[in-house]
């Protein structure tokens, strides 16, 4: 199941902070924060980010969702939710002087993914901030599993199946009741930050994000081992 990190994100308090401060910044010179989610699916989390942001600035909010998929216009414009459909990684964003741009549990599965960050940093605003979530390959299971010989988690060698490389009856029928989501892009905290910076960001705060309770000790104490991590950059 996909981690929510669209309630997930606005819970830690470094980031209500970040945008209550933007907030004041913003005002000076917007009378509304554009923002556009990418990947946005239903639009579901896009509403919640976006009245997030609104709660959190106090500026009103013109959201954008944008996704391949040709189910979600309709669901998107039935939140008031622009919607655009569009291959991300493949073709150029159309929008420009977005504040905002989340783009959550998304980037794995881009091919394109140098033509995509491209593409953010000429639709994003001098003074916005991009917000990117996804899994992390070397997390603490995956670092128990590899030296065993057994394929990590979240990272998939066919479109059928997703047991394909894991040890163990219980672990591999466990595995086989998921089906492949389409990760094709295995990112670390360090490649996804390095990513950015190479393509024009400047990272602000990066933070472990540990989907399993028992374990979310580590975003305290080391936030590259856990399950999913966050990162937050602003243009150059």
């Amino acid at each position: 199941m996909t981690p929510d990190r669209y309630s997930q994100v606005p819970s830690i308090g470094s980031i209500r902070s970040l945008f209550t401060n933007l907030g004041k910044e913003w005002q000076a010179r917007r009378e509304l924060i554009n923002y556009v989610d990418l990947g946005c699916s239903d639009c579901r989390g896009t509403r919640v980010f976006a009245d997030f942001l609104e709660k959190q600035t106090g500026i009103p909010v013109k959201p954008v969702g944008i996704d391949a998929s040709n189910i979600c216009e309709a669901q998107c414009k039935r939140k008031n939710i622009g919607y655009i459909r569009l291959e991300l990684g493949a073709e150029e964003i159309p929008l420009k002087d977005f504040q905002v741009v989340t783009l959550f549990e998304t980037i794995e599965h881009i091919f394109g993914t140098d033509y995509l960050l491209k593409s953010i940093a000429k639709s994003i605003s001098s003074d916005g901030v991009l917000l990117v979530t996804t899994l992390n390959v070397v997390c603490w299971k995956n670092r128990i599993l590899v030296p065993l010989g057994i394929q990590p988690f979240n990272t998939e060698v066919s479109t059928e199946k997703l047991s394909y490389g894991y040890r163990f009856n219980r672990l591999k029928n466990r595995m086989s009741t998921w089906k492949p989501a389409g990760h094709i892009r295995p990112f670390t905290l360090y490649s996804l930050c390095d990513m950015l910076e190479d393509h024009g960001f400047t990272i602000l705060k990066s933070y472990g994000l540990e989907n399993w309770q028992a374990f979310k000790f580590l975003e305290h104490i080391a936030k590259n081992m856990c399950t999913g991590m966050l990162v937050v950059a602003r243009p150059s």
